[in-house]
């Protein structure tokens, strides 16, 4: 026969060993339901005016959904180009204007199946610490572009939706050639980066949502009404996919409360 204390200590090991078997199994369970067996990586071509969303975002999506995301940004044009191109992704954000076109090229799964994300008007940036001119008016908007020592705007080559829509904006008002030595243009998505860089007297032009939250920034006002071009943003899959679980669940996302939140955050207009 054991002594007592032997099998007092035998009797506690055994208690402590199906306590920490009970344990394990509760972890385990806790772990199977915060990460889910089918997690995937999402393969998201972007414009690149939702990056500062994203930023935001995307960690939230990552650990409430267990998937991973992989965004690659690009303006409109760069966007329509690499699906042309032949590029894979999962899910792609473009605008109202792009997307229907690659659908008609049997590039991107029918209209019906695009998304309507949010979209976001032009607006104008100066260093911080600048003095804001009114900019109301079509007349006053003329002066503040004339008076700049530079203006930015990206470059209308590489497809940016606010760039083209500039350019154009410049020709019709008659100032183009004024303006062109004033001129310095982005690459897409770094207007008000590059606008920063420049100093003192200078003046930007791109989307209200590459503006809004930038700290060393000052959002000046929209461009005038009667100039504005709002782009809608869209989202939707490659032509020949099927809509996987995981992306699903990103676009469901993007219509949530955390994800409407800091579109609006960004100065862009939900649906």
């Amino acid at each position: 026969m054991p002594h007592p204390l032997v099998a007092k200590v035998g009797r506690s090991i055994a208690t402590a060993m199906r306590l920490a078997t009970g344990v394990s199994l509760v972890l385990t369970g806790v772990s199977l339901v915060l990460m889910p067996t089918d997690a995937a990586e999402i393969r998201l071509l972007s414009a690149a005016a939702m990056q500062s969303v994203f930023k935001d975002i995307a960690g939230d999506f990552e650990r409430t959904s267990g998937h991973k995301l992989n965004i690659t940004y690009a303006t409109i044009g760069g966007v329509t180009q690499r699906i042309q191109a032949g590029e894979s992704a999962d899910f792609i954000i473009g605008s109202s204007l792009n997307m229907p076109a690659l659908v008609k090229d049997g590039k991107i799964e029918g209209s019906s199946s695009l998304t309507t994300i949010c979209k976001t008007g032009i607006g104008l940036v100066a260093p911080l610490g600048d003095a804001i001119p009114r900019v109301t008016s079509i007349e006053e908007f003329k002066r503040a572009l004339l008076a700049a020592r530079v203006l930015v705007y990206s470059d209308p080559v590489r497809g940016g939706a606010a760039g083209v829509h500039i350019a154009k904006v410049l020709k019709q008002l008659g100032i183009a050639q004024q303006l062109k030595s004033q001129i310095t243009l982005g690459a897409g998505g770094d207007v008000t980066e590059v606008t920063i860089a420049q100093g003192k007297g200078a003046l930007g032009i791109t989307q209200n949502s590459e503006i809004v939250g930038k700290t060393t920034a000052q959002y000046v006002g929209p461009i005038p009404r009667e100039l504005q071009n709002e782009t809608v943003f869209v989202g939707g899959i490659p032509a020949g996919s099927t809509t996987s679980d995981a992306v699903t669940a990103l676009i469901t996302f993007l219509k949530s409360p955390t994800a409407l939140a800091a579109i609006e955050a960004k100065g862009m207009q939900v649906e």
